[in-house]
């Protein structure tokens, strides 16, 4: 019986720690969405690094000034819930410290289209269909 506690543990551990993908794979790459009308790009790194490029601003990445604050912006998919779920990460550079997190809800419709719908405005959930704020985006590179 300890024997099948043991296992039991184990299953469930390995399945919570592979649910958390290591970023890369298919999101990895440039992007360009459309939001009413406006043009932006996310870039994903394989290193776990997000950049978001909206109207000549330059948002993310390893080193960016967030608030007067040396930041960077991280991500993380978690494949075991569908639709996956994606977090954007600010992190404080100095202090290393999370500033800040905007949660979302990925799905890859094909191999260069994404499709995204995050939480805006102070929200703190996570949208659970991509029927508001959500927007296509189409690989560059």
């Amino acid at each position: 019986m300890k024997i099948l506690k043991k296992l039991s543990f184990a299953l469930v551990a390995l399945m919570l720690l592979f649910s958390f993908t290591a970023p890369g794979g298919d999101y990895v790459g440039k992007w360009k969405g459309k939001d009413k009308g406006d043009i932006g790009f996310l870039t994903l790194t394989s290193d776990g690094y997000a950049t978001f490029e909206f109207n000549g601003q330059t948002m993310g990445g390893k080193s960016y000034n967030h608030q007067g604050i040396n930041a960077a912006m991280k991500y993380t998919v978690n494949s075991g819930t569908n639709p996956k779920g994606i977090d954007f990460i600010i992190m404080d550079n100095e202090s290393k410290r999370e500033m800040g997190r905007l949660k979302g809800i990925i799905k890859m419709n094909s191999r260069n289209e994404m499709q995204m719908a995050l939480t805006f405005g102070g929200g703190y959930g996570r949208p659970t269909d991509f029927s508001k704020d959500a927007v296509v985006f189409n690989r560059v590179k």
